[in-house]
């Protein structure tokens, strides 16, 4: 086969992965075999936001986290106005009674997101803000994340990843993005 067909029906399958095909009938969202990692643009330049949202959906779907919420799905396109949001990528995932997000779960979706080169910054700020609470800060090519995991009800995920150089340029302050 040549390559041309190889990368084409890689993308095919990138694609396929993300967008939830082969869900299962749990409502999960997650795809029946792991989504891989979306291809990275050579250099060292910022990541294109579409390899950002990627990343998201497709360690949320590893870990088996429950499909985005829809208005958290919104591209660049959508956003408008200057608030943090104008500038992020975002994911939030609430639990169910046959898939409640529970800690573990939670652990599965930083582990994933690491495997797509998500890194903490200079010391790993992990911890706990509240009581059942905690939070993950991530970095990765001109793009800071909050990965955070909320026990009520039957769990929260909420991914929310930052272009730095947006944040920076509307003056947005990040607060532990920043």
């Amino acid at each position: 086969m040549s390559t041309t067909k190889w990368a084409a029906m890689a993308i095919a399958v990138i694609a396929l992965g993300v967008t939830g095909c082969g869900t299962s009938d749990t409502g999960t969202g997650a795809a029946a075999a792991s989504a891989p990692a979306a291809p990275r643009p050579k250099g060292t330049g910022p990541l294109p936001e579409k390899v950002v949202r990627a990343d998201l959906d497709s360690s949320a779907a590893n870990a088996g986290v429950p499909n985005n919420a829809p208005d958290f799905a919104r591209s660049a396109e959508e956003r408008t106005d200057d608030s943090l949001m104008s500038c992020a990528v975002a994911f939030k995932g609430f639990g169910t009674k046959t898939t409640p997000v529970e800690l573990t779960r939670f652990e599965k979706l930083v582990s994933e997101l690491r495997e797509r080169d998500w890194r903490p910054p200079r010391k790993n700020l992990k911890g706990a803000d509240a009581v059942g609470e905690t939070r993950v800060v991530l970095k990765q090519r001109g793009w800071s994340m909050v990965a955070s995991h909320m026990d009520i009800q039957k769990g929260v995920v909420t991914l929310l990843a930052t272009e730095d150089a947006c944040v920076k340029r509307t003056g947005i302050d990040a607060g532990v993005l920043g």
